[in-house]
């Protein structure tokens, strides 16, 4: 991503979790563990750990070349087969016995799936952190608004009337399955990953499961029940989840985009300094932070779509599908922390305009009420009865461009059984809203929250 693009696609500390340098970091943490590893279970001495160890914890990742890196990784395939050379060296100017043993046992793959799990362990600590505010933020929200009548919108059209706060309780609520999804997959996908050339760990003779055990309870994963070397399905899940989170997020920018929109005006980002403006306009009030949402959500599932698509591998290790991650991956998490960071920013700064929302309401002369008016007279005149009767109403109201609520009150059928508070009491759109509250109860109760 071009650092001239990166503050408005991306969230900085993800960022830097999948940055060359902090692969490299990873890398070395892989080898560190794999060593101590190695070294409590009696495959290689204890000094030789101790001598990878103190070389990858003290200025080795300063002294690692990245140009040669860059260059000789074009050349072998991966950055971890050149990673690895230049570590035995510098391993090697500092105890050549240690040196022996460094990547004892691994393959390419081993190093590099681990240190991608590990990005992705430290990455969605941050997501969780940013969906946890997401979601307090939007339960506070509806608390606030929860009373706010609103006009509800199907097929891009008025519909009934709802509140605000039951849109945001709703985006409560997926905030809440966002998070628990992560939470569900993080044993079965934050896993270890050692299995050597073909995942036998031939190399390690009978000491292949025990080494496994302790390298992933020295980086604290999960310890796999085999190698999956050839099977994806937890990269794929990661990137999943985060799609769906993604897509909520896209879902929510395409509202409060509409609802930007000049002639609705409910609801705008927050403003700031040179925020939102147009080089031609002066008066343009755009909602930068949804375009950029709604960007990530057109970008991830292309990329999803790419990690579907590499699952279909080659016997026990791949020819350019485990390669296709690479790429995609940790695009989509800097995608998904970065939409979430400007959701966020929308969700804590959003400014709400109840006097739009009310005349919104009243656009269309009181004919979102229509299906209310008709409940209350189908106990009086029978549902089919009200029904025809409200319709032609509507027709009536539109032709001569009155008031629905005025061409009601004129018909016999209604006058004679209906007083004018009763007549008036149909039209107000917050005696039409069902179990709304009772929704935003259950929200804010899931949360611990108390209903307000």
């Amino acid at each position: 991503m071009s650092r001239l693009y990166a503050s408005l696609f991306y969230q900085k500390d993800v960022t830097d979790i999948f940055s060359d340098r902090s692969l490299l970091k990873y890398l070395m943490t892989t080898e560190i563990a794999l060593a101590k590893a190695q070294a409590l279970v009696g495959v290689i001495p204890q000094a030789a750990a101790q001598g990878i160890e103190q070389v990858c914890t003290t200025q080795g990742l300063e002294k690692l070349n990245e140009n040669a890196l860059a260059t000789a990784g074009g050349l072998a395939g991966n950055i971890a087969i050149p990673f690895v050379k230049q570590l035995t060296a510098l391993v090697k100017a500092s105890d050549e016995d240690a040196s022996r043993y460094v990547h004892w046992g691994a393959t390419s793959q081993d190093v590099l799936d681990t240190a991608c799990i590990l990005q992705c362990r430290d990455a969605l600590v941050i997501i969780q952190a940013q969906l946890e505010q997401a979601y307090d933020t939007a339960l506070a929200q509806a608390k606030v608004y929860r009373h706010q009548i609103m006009m509800g919108r199907t097929w891009l059209q008025q519909a009934l009337p709802i509140t605000f706060g039951h849109k945001l309780a709703r985006w409560a609520s997926v905030f809440r399955r966002d998070l628990n999804r992560i939470e569900a997959m993080r044993a079965r996908v934050l896993t270890a990953q050692l299995g050597g050339a073909v995942g036998s760990l031939a190399s390690l003779n009978d000491q292949g499961t025990a080494v496994v055990a302790a390298f992933e309870a020295q980086l604290n994963l999960t310890e796999p029940l085999c190698t999956w070397h050839g099977e994806r399905d937890r990269i794929v899940e990661i990137a999943s989840v985060l799609g769906l989170v993604v897509g909520n997020l896209g879902k929510m920018a395409r509202d409060w985009s509409l609802l930007m929109q000049t002639e609705v005006g409910e609801v705008f980002e927050p403003m700031g300094e040179g925020r939102g403006g147009s080089s031609t306009m002066p008066h343009k009030r755009n909602p930068v932070a949804a375009a950029s949402v709604l960007a990530a959500a057109n970008r991830v599932p292309v990329l999803i779509s790419s990690l579907y698509q590499s699952m279909v591998q080659e016997h026990e290790r791949s020819l350019g599908g485990w390669h296709a991650e690479w790429l995609s991956l940790p695009e989509i998490f800097q995608l998904c922390s970065g939409a979430l960071e400007r959701t966020l920013d929308v969700l804590q700064g959003m400014q709400v305009n109840p006097e739009n929302m009310q005349r919104n309401l009243e656009c269309t002369n009181g004919l979102v009420m229509a299906e209310a008016v008709m409940m209350r007279l189908a106990p009086t005149l029978g549902r089919l009865n009200a029904h025809h009767l409200v319709e032609s109403a509507c027709k009536k109201a539109v032709d001569e461009q009155r008031h629905l609520k005025d061409v009601i009150a004129e018909l016999d059928d209604i006058r004679h059984q209906f007083t004018g508070e009763q007549i008036s009491d149909m039209f107000r759109p917050e005696s039409y809203i069902g179990n709304i509250q009772d929704q935003i109860d259950a929200v804010l109760n899931e949360a611990g929250r108390q209903p307000g």
